[in-house]
């Protein structure tokens, strides 16, 4: 009721009513999905909890522990010595610490379960030259602990993005009062930097928890069961539809569940703090710490880029030759062309929504901001249930119009789950922006098309191209929404690499995984400096 009101007293009631139709329009599968909870059959949940709900469950909550306390050690520490120290190596890290993002974690993990296999180099070494030790190191490695490890490698960079932020912004006076009080360096991390930060580490630890949920192929590949591989298993194994949509509801809850407790505790633990707006004095660092720095900053950069990516490198120069080039070429137009029409879309919708908000001011934008970050939470396999059950809802009553397997349905896809991901940098653009400039505008004459095409598009053309490239990365590196909703023939480069690595295939994977990883690199590059160019982060020169 309350949201209703909000739109009603909107300034721009017909901008607002068609956020809203659009919003809902996003939300829709999951609606549909969510309808089916008084559909379940008793019998098949039943059947789901006695053999397969509990070691989903367990194995699940595991891999997200596991791959959450790595990707927090990979991250906060890095981050915190390049916001306050000035060591040999500083500024190299701070812009490679961000390229793991551009190797997705299957990609990772097929890489590394190569390397450490039986036959791999680094056992093959060691049997050639260290026989007396090479015994302890042949085992298996195909197990969750480690899986969990290989994950955090790729994932950690969106919890280093935050804290890095967040660590710079504090500037330097906190850290100096804390010096004041005679709290040493770590007293000072642990008691005043960590609190103030909590909910920027928070939000980014929610990324790599839905991250963990969402992810196939690795867990696909070590044979580990998750609620995943459940849902596929259940759709393309046992052609259970039931059963599957089951899963995707009961996996759809526990995803709300844990996206209303970060939202707690980010309200719950939020600090009002003065950003700081100088640059934060640098510490210098001694030769010890020197070396510290660049063991604890280079660990997450050597083994999450820059080790799979050298191993990646020198398979596809040795196999490049079995490669079909012209469906290299295709899958790589396949690739950009899902990643380029979702990434116009996604930018042309959180663009529109957010300059509504501005000139409208109604509360109720709030709500739908909530309800748009959802998508991000989702599963790309719960995503793809729900198209599936609504567009075969849709092809029963209009007989004749079947959408499911095409091009539509698949961007379609791809909008819901990374809408978040491109409407973020747009609404901070936003809001960053005055409302002085508005109203001068205003004064001057200017219309609402002139407030859109002279004063809003101009100054958030940077967060416009933040948010493609961000977009652009994540479709990309997309799997689980791909080997659903594809077109029958369709692959890209995700999907290529993937099917050859389940096929035990792993160098013949190589060559269209370091095509993903050279395009995600040169974009994150290219991020990289449209950040530093567009906002001023402390310490950072």
């Amino acid at each position: 009721m309350e949201i209703i009101k909000s739109l009603l007293k909107s300034q721009n009631r017909k901008g607002v009513i068609l956020i809203s139709f659009l919003t809902l329009v996003l939300l829709l599968p999951i609606i549909f999905l969510l309808g089916r909870i008084f559909e379940f059959n008793n019998e098949n949940f039943f059947y789901l909890w006695d053999n397969l709900l509990i070691d989903y469950s367990k194995n699940t909550f595991y891999l997200v522990i596991i791959t959450a306390i790595f990707s927090l050690l990979f991250a906060v520490f890095p981050a915190w010595l390049i916001s306050t120290s000035s060591f040999y190596g500083r500024k190299f890290y701070d812009i490679v610490l961000y390229l793991p993002l551009a190797i997705p974690s299957y990609i990772m993990a097929f890489t590394y379960s190569d390397i450490l296999s039986y036959t791999g180099p680094m056992q093959t070494f060691l049997r050639n030259n260290y026989p007396q030790i090479s015994n302890f190191f042949n085992k298996d490695y195909l197990q969750i602990e480690v899986l969990g490890i290989i994950m955090a490698l790729s994932l950690f960079p969106y919890i280093y993005t935050v804290s890095r932020v967040s660590f710079s912004l504090l500037g330097s006076n906190y850290i100096d009062v804390a010096k004041n009080l005679g709290l040493s360096s770590f007293q000072t991390f642990y008691k005043i930097i960590l609190p103030l930060s909590r909910p920027a580490i928070f939000s980014g630890l929610f990324l790599v928890l839905m991250e963990v949920l969402n992810e196939y192929g690795a867990v696909k590949y070590f044979g580990i069961n998750t609620f995943t591989t459940g849902i596929f298993r259940a759709w393309f194994s046992m052609n259970d539809v039931n059963t599957a949509t089951q899963l995707s509801i009961i996996l759809l809850i526990v995803v709300f569940a844990v996206f209303f407790i970060e939202r707690f505790l980010n309200s719950k633990y939020r600090y009002n703090y003065k950003i700081n707006n100088n640059i934060q004095n640098l510490v210098k660092s001694g030769f010890y710490k020197t070396i510290t720095s660049n063991i604890i900053c280079g660990i997450p950069f050597v083994f999450g880029f820059l080790f799979p990516l050298i191993f990646i490198l020198n398979n596809a120069i040795s196999t490049y030759q079995k490669i079909d080039i012209s469906n290299l070429f295709l899958l790589s137009k396949n690739t950009v062309l899902v990643a380029l029409l979702t990434a116009i879309s996604v930018i042309i919708f959180a663009f529109f929504v957010e300059f509504i908000r501005k000139i409208s001011k109604g509360k109720a934008y709030g709500y739908i901001n909530q309800l748009i970050s959802l998508g991000y939470a989702l599963p790309g396999a719960v995503i793809a249930m729900g198209l599936i059950l609504l567009f075969t809802k849709i092809n029963s009553l209009f007989i004749g119009i079947s959408l499911i397997g095409s091009l539509f349905v698949l961007i379609y896809a791809y909008v819901i789950r990374f809408m978040a991901v491109g409407k973020s940098p747009i609404s901070s653009s936003f809001d960053r922006h005055p409302e002085t400039y508005d109203q001068t505008a205003k004064n001057l004459g200017a219309g609402t098309f002139k407030l859109f095409q002279k004063l809003h598009l101009p100054i958030n053309k940077f967060a416009l191209m933040v948010a493609f490239i961000l977009t652009f990365i994540d479709v990309m590196k997309e799997l689980p929404i791909t080997l659903i909703l594809r077109p029958f023939n369709f692959d890209t480069l995700a999907t290529q690499t993937y099917e050859y690595a389940i096929e035990e295939m792993i160098p013949r994977s190589s060559v269209y995984s370091l095509l993903i990883i050279m395009i995600g690199s040169i974009l994150l590059i290219l991020l990289k400096k449209i950040i530093s160019r567009e906002f001023y982060v402390s310490g950072s020169k």
